[in-house]
């Protein structure tokens, strides 16, 4: 005889809600402007996306693993990095726990360790500054007048495979920091006769190319510490024991498979 239509909301996992390191200060969208997102652990089926990991798909697969099991319906692009980061942190710990092993070699004696990791040691930074983007900077040495967004994972994610392609494709060598950097920048107004400001629409190619390559390193430096002054997220390490030589030092969360998968491995992940 058929079987009655299985009740298997016994199985429907719990949503959590997550306040954003961000508090959404920085969004536009209506629905990150609240600055709170709400997520279901991983099941078996988000867990085969972890199978598909290559170098070339990275985060594209991590993009899926958040996306996957969100209750609103967002741009996950569209998220600034420490946002998006968090998310995956918090995300495996309601799905596997916030303890994982990481493989790495000790600081102090150089033996090959095994050490556990808890995410939820890690604190978390909320941003409290309430002013909005564009944050305007000059630049000290060039006098350059820069004004910039934070990064988005956009940018990460346009600066792991552009900056390669268009090294090949120009013969340049393009870092993906200095790419996601300028990515970052909206506005960029020179102190020539003419004040000439370059946009991120018309003039980005320009300003990776031809300025930034040439900006003197107290510069970068200086428009790289505005940007961190607005870090959010895991932004902290947290203090570890070696459990050969005792000695201490400090680790970050690292994506290994263990963090994706419970599994007696710990080996990182390639980007």
């Amino acid at each position: 005889m058929p079987k009655k239509e299985l009740d298997l909301s016994f199985l429907i996992q719990p949503v959590e809600e997550f306040e954003l390191p961000s508090r959404g200060l920085h969004y536009k969208d209506s629905i990150l402007k609240k600055g709170k997102l709400h997520c279901r652990p991983w099941v078996s089926t988000d867990e085969k996306l972890i199978d598909k990991f290559n170098r070339g798909n990275f985060y594209d697969i991590l993009k899926r693993l958040v996306k996957n099991v969100l209750e609103e319906k967002i741009d996950v692009d569209e998220l600034t990095t420490g946002d998006f980061f968090y998310l995956l942190n918090m995300i495996r710990s309601i799905s596997y726990g916030s303890v994982y092993m990481i493989k790495r070699t000790c600081p102090s004696c150089d033996s090959n360790i095994t050490v556990p990791v808890d995410l939820y040691d890690f604190p978390i930074k909320f941003l409290e500054d309430e002013s909005k983007e564009p944050f305007e900077v000059t630049l000290p040495k060039s006098g350059i007048i820069i004004k910039y967004r934070l990064p988005r994972l956009r940018d990460s994610i346009e600066a792991t495979e552009k900056s390669q392609f268009e090294a090949k494709r120009l013969g340049v060598s393009i870092s993906p920091d200095s790419y996601k950097m300028v990515r970052c920048i909206e506005e960029m107004t020179l102190p020539n006769k003419e004040n000439t400001i370059l946009t991120q629409k018309d003039d980005f190619a320009v300003m990776l190319h031809k300025i930034w390559p040439i900006i003197q390193g107290i510069d970068i430096l200086k428009f790289r510490s505005e940007i961190d002054k607005h870090d959010h997220g895991v932004v902290e390490n947290i203090e570890i024991k070696c459990p050969e030589c005792e000695s201490k030092f400090e680790q970050g969360p690292v994506l290994t498979y263990e963090f994706f998968r419970p599994s007696s491995g710990g080996s990182e992940l390639n980007s």
